[in-house]
């Protein structure tokens, strides 16, 4: 995208609506600039699972895949917060990105059900740093304020896997940060 089209489509941006312009979502975030997540190219898919520490020093344990599939943004996240009790089982997932082209961290959201909550929207993050699970990255934000910021494994390993046929995105996407809060870096 050339400088000239960016200046065309700041008033849009400034107005706060989102852009889609040349397979990038562009929108404006609360501090004024600009983000620009996508679905990646070829869509591929993650699967991980094992535990992090959080700040009050307890494990908290997932186990996730996310991706395309056939035209649809697919997954499941299950995670179980061993300080609170808290539970949270994803219902759906509604996107699949990645932060910044070529990256190798996918950030995916949708809605789950919680044992304290009810249903809430949810936003993962996940980095996969290599093999096996050596320096690989969790974090988990919930709609209604919760947060595991985005943190390395304490144990476990997140596996990025290479597109094949049937990781075919579907043509549209919701940046995450839309429907919960981001985890973090």
């Amino acid at each position: 995208m050339t400088t000239d089209k960016i200046k065309k489509l700041m008033p849009v941006l400034a107005a706060g609506k989102s852009v889609v312009a040349a397979g990038f979502l562009l929108m404006v975030l609360t501090t004024g600039t600009a983000s620009a997540h996508r679905i990646p190219k070829p869509c591929d898919f993650v699967t991980g699972g094992g535990f992090i520490f959080l700040d009050s020093g307890a494990k908290a344990n997932f186990g996730l895949v996310a991706g395309c599939k056939h035209h649809a943004f697919t997954g499941h996240l299950n995670y179980i917060d061993h300080d609170t009790g808290l539970h949270v089982k994803s219902i759906t997932i509604e996107s699949y990105t990645e932060p910044t082209a070529g990256s190798l961290r996918r950030d995916f959201c949708g809605t789950a059900d919680t044992n304290q909550f009810g249903e809430v929207k949810f936003h993962a993050a996940v980095v996969d740093n290599g093999e096996p699970g050596t320096a690989d990255r969790f974090g988990l934000a919930l709609s209604n304020g919760y947060i595991a910021s985005t943190r390395t494994l304490g144990g476990g390993n997140i596996q990025l896997h290479k597109p094949n046929p049937s990781t075919t995105p579907p043509p549209t996407f919701t940046e995450c940060d839309r429907i919960a809060p981001n985890p973090g870096p």
